[in-house]
C-alpha cells in the first residue's frame, strides 16, 4: 500500500549536484519539486527526502501543483 509503512521500504539514493544560483532560481526549484513528486508517486514511495546543503526536506505529498 502506498506510503503505508515508510520504515519497511528499501531506500534508493540519487545524488545530483547544482549551483547556488540554480537552487535559488524559482523555475529550477519548481522543476525539482515536480521531479521529486513524480519519483515519489511513480515509485510508490512514502517519502522522498531532499537534502540541500545541510537541510533535510521530507516530501510526502505527491500531488501535482
Amino acid at each position: 500500500m502506498l506510503g503505508s509503512d515508510i520504515g519497511s521500504q528499501l531506500a534508493t539514493r540519487v545524488r545530483c549536484c547544482t549551483t547556488p544560483a540554480d537552487i535559488e532560481n524559482s523555475r529550477s526549484l519548481g522543476e525539482l519539486g515536480s521531479f521529486c513528486r513524480t519519483i515519489g508517486r511513480d515509485a510508490r514511495r512514502g517519502e522522498i527526502g531532499l537534502v540541500v546543503g545541510d537541510e533535510y526536506f521530507a516530501i510526502r505529498d505527491f500531488t501535482t501543483e
